[in-house]
Formats: C-alpha cells, structure tokens, sequence
C-alpha cells in the first residue's frame, strides 16, 4: 500500500528526471513534503509544512494514485 510520503518520494523524482510535472494543465517544477492524510487522500498546504512551487500552490491526490487524480490550486494566503 502506498503512502502520502511515498508519492511526494515519486512526484520528486518525475520532476527530477523531467524538469516538472503536469496535472490539467498546471506545471509544478518543486514539491517537498511533509505532507498529510485525510482518509484516503494525500495532499500538501500550509498546515502540513510541506511546499508546491514554492508555497503558491496546494496538492491533493488519492493516496497510490497521484498521477491519474492530484489536483493542484492556488494557495489562497
């Protein structure tokens, strides 16, 4: 079974070995975690210290799934 710190583990490495990663359109070139869990969703904001693109974006995802359903917006403050 997957965790959130395994898919910010893959994601980093997708942006390692092709500069940037893609989801509907938004290009995210730096993640870092930590990250949390709700249930079976991962994600990144402010409350769990983690980094999207330099703090202007949050992630959500389904846990082992990242690629097909992260979701990425702006970070609102």
């Amino acid at each position: 079974m997957s965790s959130v710190a395994e898919d910010i583990e893959q994601m980093q490495a997708q942006i390692q070995k092709y500069g940037s990663i893609t989801q509907f359109g938004v290009r995210i070139q730096s993640i870092s975690g930590p990250g949390g869990q709700n249930g079976g969703t991962g994600y990144i904001n402010n409350s769990t210290g983690g980094n999207v693109q330099n703090g202007s974006m949050i992630a959500s995802w389904q846990i082992g799934n990242w690629g097909d359903t992260m979701t990425i917006v702006p970070n609102p403050g």
